[in-house]
């Protein structure tokens, strides 16, 4: 196979359909309603892509084939989720720490939760910006407060 632009470094499942189920509040689903996460929030949240492909030659990491189409895909699964979506690509570590310290210092009272994407090279416990790695406790350490928090690193090592 060869590797294009319009590559996906992912497997398809033949003949699977994809279905959104949605949430049911009744008493036989099985989840006791005193532990179940409130989703009925003005605003579903927000949903934040960084998508790292080109990497400064510094690294010695590749350019990371298939990655926009991962991006856009990712992109129309939370919009159809209702969320906010915005896309950043090719940051630099510091532009990563910056941009996570400046959404987290945004009003987040009528969302239900915050969504980080990271589509880029990594290593146990660390993420790489264009420019070198990152620690994943350093990006995450002003995140929570008590609400949904969702966090999905994809990396090729």
């Amino acid at each position: 196979m060869e590797i294009s632009e319009n590559s996906v470094d992912s497997k398809s499942i033949k003949n699977f359909e994809t279905k959104i189920i949605h949430g049911s509040k009744s008493m036989d689903s099985g989840i006791s309603l005193d532990s179940s996460y409130k989703m009925d929030y003005p605003e579903m949240g927000v949903c934040v892509i960084i998508n790292n492909k080109n990497f400064h030659k510094s690294t010695g990491m590749a350019a990371r084939s298939g990655t926009d189409v991962d991006a856009a895909n990712l992109r129309e699964t939370f919009m159809g989720l209702k969320y906010e979506v915005r896309n950043k690509n090719d940051l630099t570590r510091e532009e990563i720490v910056e941009l996570l310290h400046n959404v987290s210092k945004e009003d987040h009272s009528k969302r239900s939760s915050f969504i980080c994407v990271i589509l880029s090279h990594g290593e146990e416990g660390v993420i790489y910006g264009t420019n070198g790695p990152v620690n994943l406790k350093k990006l995450t350490k002003n995140t929570s407060r008590g609400r949904l928090l969702v966090r999905i690193f994809h990396s090729t090592w």
